[in-house]
């Protein structure tokens, strides 16, 4: 008999569910905080095993995939805010409970950079910026000795010297067993420890605004991602 496993998330957002919705259910909205995908239904990919189940707009949309079930339903509260409820199954392989704790944590990492989007860059367009480190950051000690080197609980002050950037100057958002957020002015930098799933070191940046170089931002970072790892050694 086949279990169902799922992932029920609750998020208070400080924004309108015709907000919510753009953030969601659009590929700018879901740059802004996840990552660049289109998950509506003229995106459905083929296959009886994917596709749009549900598409309600204001409302909420579910959609299945080869990987599993996920389920977004969006509710009005007073003052113009939402409620989004999240639900997320699948998990049948058999290495089925690394892959559910990975993935619980990543999605409390992405939700609280939803609240971050929504409260400080609400509609602002957004770049994504993604990097790996070498294929040996695919531990735990590596993800410490970043860790280490980045330093800070939430709420503390960070400086990062990146080549082609500067120093990069943030507040610590957000310090999970697998991921490290920081805030700047203009950006929402995610860090992440994908060593649950056998995978390197990445970082998944969002950058808010007009003007971004997302070639120049990208090959900096991965500039010092490699860098770090190669002194790490």
């Amino acid at each position: 008999m086949t279990v169902e496993r799922r992932i029920e998330v609750e998020v208070p957002l400080d924004a309108t569910p015709e907000q919510v919705w753009d953030a969601i259910a659009t590929e700018a909205g879901l740059t802004a905080w996840l990552f660049p995908m289109d998950p509506s239904p003229s995106a459905a990919g083929p296959g009886p095993d994917s596709g749009v189940l549900r598409w309600e707009p204001g409302h909420g949309f579910a959609v299945r995939t080869e990987t599993g079930a996920f389920e977004y339903l969006i509710e009005a509260r007073d003052g113009g805010s939402s409620v989004l409820r999240f639900v997320q199954s699948g998990f049948e392989g058999d290495d089925w409970e690394a892959e559910y704790e990975a993935t619980a944590r990543g999605w409390d990492l992405y939700f609280h950079t939803l609240q971050l989007y929504l409260s400080g860059f609400p509609g602002e367009a957004a770049t994504y910026v993604v990097a790996e480190g070498p294929a040996w950051s695919g531990t735990p000690e590596a993800w410490s000795k970043l860790r280490a080197a980045i330093g800070g609980e939430v709420g503390d002050k960070v400086e990062l010297d990146v080549h082609g950037l500067g120093t990069v100057v943030g507040e610590v958002d957000y310090a999970g067993p697998s991921h490290l957020g920081i805030s700047t002015d203009h950006a929402l930098l995610r860090f992440h420890d994908r060593s649950l799933l056998g995978m390197p070191v990445a970082l998944g940046h969002h950058y808010y605004g007009p003007g971004q170089d997302a070639e120049r931002l990208e090959e900096a970072w991965q500039s010092w991602l490699a860098e770090f790892y190669l002194t790490a050694q």
